[in-house]
């Protein structure tokens, strides 16, 4: 590594690792005192509170790293120019790319770390920080215990309405089945007391099933029958995992089998590109708070860097949400909507270095 590059990094680096420990540990403040006083009332252990904030830390620290990338880059690049030091590189005949490199480079590296992180270490602590809140807060004893109440679950060319499903027991409570042809039309309902699993099937108990045929409806009441179908139990053991709580490729396969299925995926569509853009947004944040920062004067520094960074952060987190709700709302596609912040700041920062250049 060249001398410069490494000069560069060493003003860089700690106030990345600073900015990023400063949101870290605001937002576990924050979360501290708005929590903690309900575990308490329930009485969970010491160990455990402790266990909550410390599992979501790598959570926060995901979602603090573009903020953290742009303040370490506004304010080093702009301690090197108040000190005059840019000025020197520049005047020695080094291009503005060889001492802005590492900073881009860097922020590539950790825009990777950023998404592999996230869909790895991060899922999966968070989601044993919300196990910790439902056990003890909430008071459900173990995730094998817990049940789905009052639900809708779309099968192959079934579409089900179940009461309550008790994964301990694996039964269907108050089950109601629809049938539709490929045309989505329905062609029979199925109405049971209770779905038991037994030897690899279900078994409905006491039960109607309407059957329609054009201006014809038949009945037949049953006290046990067998009923064929694709969905296991642990195709609703699984619904207590919330999609947010999957990583990228299991949610992409969810995804693709509900709009299969003719069901909207606005939202998971929006949530898969989202999960994308967000590490990305690391290095457009570190390339835009290059450009800004060298066009600050010699006066600019810490409290500069600061400011102006907040400001940009605010401006694209912004466009962003805009992006995110209008394409939820399906005025714009997924990929518009959440990428629109992308390109937009993108374009800003190569205007900026193509006319610093000029």
């Amino acid at each position: 590594m060249k001398i410069i590059s490494r000069y560069v990094l060493a003003h860089f680096l700690p106030i990345f690792a600073l900015c990023l420990c400063a949101f870290v540990g605001l937002y576990l403040v924050i979360d501290f005192f708005e929590n903690v006083d309900r575990m308490i009332e329930h009485h969970v252990s010491p160990l455990k509170i402790a266990a909550f904030f410390l599992y979501k830390i790598p959570f926060i620290a995901t979602q603090g790293i573009p903020m953290a990338v742009l303040l370490a880059t506004m304010i080093s690049l702009g301690l090197l120019k108040r000190n005059r030091e840019l000025i020197a590189l520049e005047t020695a005949g080094i291009h503005t790319f060889s001492y802005v490199a590492p900073i881009v480079l860097t922020a590539l590296v950790v825009s990777v770390i950023h998404f592999l992180g996230a869909e790895t270490v991060s899922r999966s602590l968070n989601h044993k920080s919300r196990q910790i809140w439902e056990q003890e807060v909430l008071g459900r004893k173990s995730p094998a215990s817990w049940s789905r109440e009052n639900f809708w679950y779309y099968g192959q060319n079934v579409i089900y309405q179940v009461r309550l499903y008790d994964p301990a027991s694996q039964t269907l409570e108050k089950v109601s089945l629809f049938y539709i042809d490929p045309e989505f039309r329905l062609v029979e309902r199925l109405d049971a007391r209770r779905f038991i699993w037994e030897g690899g099937r279900w078994t409905a108990q006491d039960g109607l099933i309407l059957r329609f045929s054009g201006s014809e409806t038949n009945q037949e009441w049953f006290d046990h029958r067998t009923i064929d179908l694709r969905e296991k139990p642990a195709d609703f053991s699984g619904l207590e995992t919330v999609p947010e709580e999957l990583n990228w490729l299991d949610l992409y396969h969810y995804t693709t089998k509900i709009r299969q299925e003719g069901f909207n995926s606005t939202q998971h569509q929006v949530e898969l590109h989202l999960r994308v853009v967000q590490p990305l947004t690391t290095f457009i944040l570190a390339i835009l708070g290059i450009m800004i920062a060298l066009r600050q004067g010699i006066h600019g520094g810490i409290a500069v860097g600061v400011g102006v960074g907040m400001i940009v952060a605010s401006l694209y987190f912004a466009v962003l949400q805009l992006g995110c709700a209008l394409a939820t709302a399906e005025i714009l596609s997924p990929a518009l909507g959440v990428w629109a912040g992308d390109v937009i700041f993108s374009s800003l920062a190569g205007y900026l270095w193509i006319t610093h250049h000029q």
